[in-house]
């Protein structure tokens, strides 16, 4: 399934951190008015399908009506309910080819997942986030998109995608921008 842009969407974002599911109230909070802000802004939110803070987001935006698609690694819908991974709350779903050669190898197709959802979207955010997180961050990058970084939200905010963006020194047409304001970073993306 391809995800259209329609007249009354503005854009796709990409909502991309930390998967655990015990996380910090502020920060649960602060990823919910990410989701509602996207939802008000008549945009399309895209996560990789997980329970954690991307999923509040989706929750946020549920409680605006908003459009949410999860990117899931498994390959149908009993295999992303078996994983224990959430679907309330998603409009859409989009899964790895039963086909694709890797299918059976969970790891991998979680990069999968990675990758496709980052290149659907026009634009990414990043709340905290581990590894995997700074996987999602380094494709956006390499892929030279607009990448909001909800930052003072711990895990890779906090110093390693400054340090990582301070070493490479490489040019991809990217934008990063941080902002430790919800509402206000997803403004300053949609104006891009």
């Amino acid at each position: 399934m391809q995800i259209i842009k329609s007249d009354d969407i503005n854009m796709k974002i990409g909502v991309y951190g930390s998967a655990i599911e015990v996380m910090d109230d502020e920060i649960k909070e602060k990823a919910r008015l990410i989701g509602r802000t996207i939802a008000e802004n008549k945009a399309i939110l895209v996560t990789g399908g997980c329970p954690g803070l991307p999923y509040e987001a989706v929750l946020g935006a549920s409680e605006k009506n908003g459009r949410c698609v999860a990117f899931s690694s498994a390959i149908d819908l009993a295999g992303h309910k078996q994983a224990n991974y959430p679907t309330l709350g998603f409009s859409d779903f989009i899964f790895v080819p039963q086909d694709y050669e890797y299918a059976a190898n969970e790891a991998v197709c979680k990069k999968y997942r990675n990758v496709s959802s980052v290149a659907c979207v026009d634009a990414a955010i990043i709340i905290s986030g581990r590894i995997g997180t700074m996987n999602e961050f380094t494709i956006a990058y390499d892929l030279g998109k607009t990448i909001g970084v909800l930052a003072g939200t711990g895990g890779i905010t906090e110093r390693a995608i400054k340090i990582l963006l301070e070493d490479a020194d490489k040019k991809t047409g990217a934008k990063v921008i941080f902002d430790p304001d919800p509402r206000r970073l997803v403004a300053l993306i949609c104006q891009k």
